[in-house]
């Protein structure tokens, strides 16, 4: 007999409960209860309950299916949906399909067509078949296509996932056997069905990683992520960049791009010298723990002695500790010859580097907050770093100067203290006696607060000096400032700030050229008016500003010393309280610095600025010279050299940007104060812009216009896809020097870069170094070739040619660069 029951209303709640008692198959106490909904439930025989219409099945665990369809078949205690079907378990593991079974018993799912198991990490997979175990969290699918929430993709033939465990393994099911290697590898182009790849894919469901053509990928014959290690592991590995295969290995694991910090080997790289030769370089890294680690970097050379690098790094809450080094026994061969025949004039002995940096940040010593840092620096000989070329992040080849210091920096608000030992070396000067400067001990303090409408600021300042070997030199300086607020002259529209400076000075000098030895202590009053008196032009999307400006200062007391120093004029130090840039030496006597001050900006429809430009030029007068400035400073003469700054800026795509769509403000009301401000917020003049075209021209010429003695000129054209710049610099009187500078970077379809430039002193003709680079970076990849050359010669170093092709694999960090040495034509 048939019963039939049927429901035709929507939205209608079945609920049923079952209970199964078997000895022979399962336990007594095995419960399952299940709340049904659909549009349409038909329960017939008492075995075969069907939902039709937005079927949704719920237990008490909290274990959900969603489905057009719903069979439950009480007899054989399954689960079959039709159409659109979801299942989430109760760990929220989320499997869709066309279609699935679901054996209740063992808590089994088989799910078939478009199969798509998103695990409660995010991590997704794309199936044709899959089978999963709800109780211990593993999945077994062919066909698979994955994408992890760390956005590396992958897929293989055959694919387990374990949950609980944090793994998921990829296999082909075949193995390779073969006579002898090449065959074997030969093969495995064949056979290996697992890939991946960091590189971000679409459309996985649809395409293969191949066919996407990812920047680069591995392939192998297994493949295993585990996810608690954050390692991945592959067999029989083949690296291809852009499917091309170019690098096997027959095992290969790496952390997965989750993993910041993981010891191990990093990439190595290879590169030839033409002064030492071939090399070979290895880097190891070491997690010593959480905030601590190593890299032990040794640099193999095929004709000279090795190098051995390494970098410690320690990282706590409040301090930070870095030691950079390295070792090197010294040359093989001295006095060699290079490739062109000339003798390389080597020293002997053993070589190395000792760089530390400790930081450390603590409260309330002197005041609330506290910086303690520590420099150790050291190189052995001055050419090591050059003629090894080597760069990490904490130093660069081509160092000149070494600064061994300890300094405390305690401050709180506007208040601040400075107590620091500093030993500077120069690593140019070959003599012990004299390349040593010592600054122990230097005390500093600065304060600064507003009072009476007034600015002030405090510091005092005491140095002990020692250089040259036995000149010494003791510095007391002591100094009050203070700058008022702005004072407008209604009547005239002038506006003026008064400035004033005490500054008590005590030397000390004992061995100085030039100098006597006695203690010397002078008091200098400082007494500074700034006038200017601006004139606005405000036409619609235009404003000009004209603005002559006078800096008359006072200074009392009298040069002390002959100054040494002869710094080039600058536009704003015209109307600077320490032209001369010494507190123990500076100008005195009565001077006025005048100028002129000009810019305009344009701005399109849309109220954005797409010109600008402005131009300064002053000067500075004087009663009477200053004997005791500097010969080759123009501040010694009564009237100074004319200087000043000419800066344009236009951006072609902003003045034809049309009008933009604005939404309606809810209030229209403005009044003349809020466009007074609109106004003053106005941003000034920015010499650097991403698109457009810029010159920036600063120059200095002798009061008689009829020599430049400094001017420098630089020229930037940059677009969506180019950016050239030239830079031009010219001095005489002060150093002599005439040079260019040329940089062109070009961007061009499909993350393609090209960049060049060249610098050339033109004082005594010569090129100083040129390169030439074409470069890929993607968002996983970068590779390119670049062609260098310097010029510059030493006893150790010959002008040399660099052609290089690097890789990098951008999870793994380091590139690795194959060496293209002899394709060089010297």
């Amino acid at each position: 007999m048939k019963y039939k029951f049927k429901i035709n209303k929507k939205l209608i709640i079945f609920y049923f409960f079952f209970i199964f008692f078997s000895t022979n198959s399962y336990s007594d106490n095995y419960t399952s209860i299940f709340e049904l909904e659909a549009d349409n439930i038909q329960y017939e025989n008492k075995e075969i309950i069907t939902a039709n219409g937005r079927a949704f099945a719920k237990d008490r665990h909290g274990k959900e299916i969603f489905a057009d369809k719903i069979i439950y078949n009480k007899l054989k205690s399954t689960i079959k949906t039709y159409g659109n079907s979801v299942y989430i378990d109760k760990y929220k593991n989320k499997i869709t399909s066309n279609t699935f079974n679901y054996d209740i018993i063992n808590k089994k799912i088989e799910a078939n067509n478009n199969v798509i198991y998103q695990d409660k990490n995010g991590n997704k997979f794309y199936f044709s078949n899959f089978i999963f175990y709800e109780n211990s969290e593993k999945g077994f699918g062919v066909n698979m296509k994955g994408q992890l929430n760390d956005s590396s993709s992958l897929e293989s033939s055959f694919a387990e996932i374990d949950n609980k465990n944090g793994f998921i393994k990829l296999s082909n099911n075949e193995s390779v056997q073969k006579e002898n290697f090449l065959k074997k590898i030969f093969s495995l182009f064949k056979k290996n069905k697992n890939t991946y790849t960091t590189c971000e894919i679409s459309n996985k469901e649809i395409k293969n990683i191949d066919t996407l053509c990812p920047d680069w990928s591995i392939s192998s014959t297994n493949t295993e992520h585990n996810s608690n290690k954050k390692m991945i592991y592959h067999k029989n590995a083949i690296v291809k960049i852009r499917n091309i295969p170019v690098f096997y290995t027959p095992y290969f694991s790496h952390p997965d791009p989750t993993v910041k910090r993981k010891s191990g080997f990093l990439t190595p790289s290879t590169k030839n010298f033409k002064n030492l030769g071939r090399t070979f370089k290895i880097p190891y890294f070491y997690e010593i723990d959480e905030n601590t680690d190593i890299t032990f970097t040794p640099i193999i050379y095929t004709d000279e002695n090795s190098i051995f690098l390494a970098e410690f790094r320690k990282q706590n809450k409040n301090s930070s500790l870095v030691l950079d080094t390295s070792y090197s026994e010294g040359y093989k061969k001295l006095n060699k010859k290079d490739s062109s025949g000339e003798t390389l004039n080597r020293t002997s002995g053993s070589r190395n580097h000792f760089f530390v940096n400790y930081i450390n940040n603590f409260e309330n010593n002197f005041f609330r907050f506290n910086e303690l840092d520590i420099n150790i620096q050291r190189i052995s000989q001055k050419n090591y770093l050059n003629v090894n070329q080597i760069n990490t992040n904490y130093l660069k080849q081509d160092i000149s100067n070494l600064n061994n210091s300890v300094i405390l920096n305690s401050y709180d608000g506007s208040q601040r203290l400075k107590i620091s030992a500093n030993i500077y070396e120069n690593l140019s000067n070959d003599e012990p006696n004299t390349k040593y400067y010592y600054k122990i001990p230097q005390v500093e303090y600065n304060n600064f607060f507003r009072k009476l409408n007034q600015s002030i600021s405090l510091s005092s300042l005491f140095s002990a000096n020692n250089f040259n070997g036995d000149s010494k030199q003791l510095i007391q300086n002591n100094k009050i400032s203070t700058s008022s607020a702005q004072k407008i002259i209604d009547a005239a529209g002038i506006g003026n700030e008064f400035i004033t400076s005490i500054n008590n000075v005590n030397v000390y000098n004992e061995n100085i050229s030039l100098l006597k030895d006695n203690v010397n202590s002078d008091s200098y009053f400082t007494l500074a008016l700034d006038s200017y008196l601006p004139f606005y032009r405000l036409i619609e999307n235009s404003e000009e500003i004209l603005k002559p400006r006078v800096f008359t200062k006072y200074t009392t007391g009298k040069m002390s010393e002959k100054s040494t120093t002869g710094e080039i004029l600058s536009y704003n130090q015209i109307y600077s309280l320490n032209r001369n840039n010494s507190e123990t030496n500076p100008e005195v006597g009565t001077s006025l610095g005048y100028g002129v001050e000009y810019e305009k900006i344009k701005n399109n429809i849309n109220n954005k600025s797409y010109y600008k430009n402005n131009f300064y030029i002053g000067q500075v007068l004087r009663k009477s010279e200053l004997e005791k400035m500097a010969d080759t400073s123009s501040l010694k003469q009564k009237a100074s050299n004319i200087v000043g700054d000419i800066n344009f800026w236009f951006d072609k795509n902003l003045y034809e940007e049309k009008k933009e769509e604005i939404k309606e403000k809810v209030n229209n009301k403005t009044d003349h104060n809020n466009e007074k401000n609109k106004i003053s917020q106005k941003k000034k003049f920015l010499p650097d812009h991403n698109t457009g075209f810029s010159l920036n021209y600063n120059y200095n010429l002798n009061n008689n216009l009829n020599k430049i003695l400094n001017q420098n000129l630089s020229a930037l054209y940059s677009n969506k896809n180019n950016k050239f710049q030239v830079t031009y610099s010219e001095t005489h009187d002060i150093g002599n020097y005439q040079g260019i500078r040329f940089k062109y970077e070009r961007n061009f379809e499909n993350n393609v870069n090209l960049l060049t430039g060249l610098t050339r002193n033109l004082e005594n003709n010569y090129s100083e170094s040129n390169y030439i680079e074409l470069n890929y970076e993607s968002d996983c990849l970068k590779f390119g070739i670049s062609l260098s050359k310097k010029f510059y010669n030493n006893d150790d170093i010959k002008a040399d040619n660099n052609l290089n092709l690097f890789v990098m694999l951008k999870p793994f960090g380091q590139p690795f660069a194959p060496d293209l040495t002899n394709l060089i034509n010297d």
